[in-house]
């Protein structure tokens, strides 16, 4: 789970929003994802839903765009 140190702060980001807002809970996720970081998207998307648990992004879908770079971009996020 070598991912956790950037989805961690994805996910504390994006909720601390969301509350702010008054939502309760976070329905779709979309990432742009920089080939160049070495991530395996299954790898991703299995310690995103353990790092989750028990948050808004708890049962978010998430959408995941690769692109050439080196970076992690929050493109949208959908709160209901």
């Amino acid at each position: 789970m070598h991912e956790s140190h950037l989805i961690e702060p994805i996910i504390r980001g994006i909720s601390e929003h969301a509350q702010k807002e008054g939502a309760k809970t976070i329905s779709k996720l979309r990432l742009k994802i920089g080939q160049f970081m070495g991530i395996q998207e299954t790898s991703f998307r299995e310690t995103f839903q353990v790092l989750a648990k028990g948050t808004l992004l708890e049962k978010t879908e998430v959408e995941i765009i690769f692109f050439p770079g080196s970076r992690i971009e929050v493109v949208s996020f959908d709160v209901d």
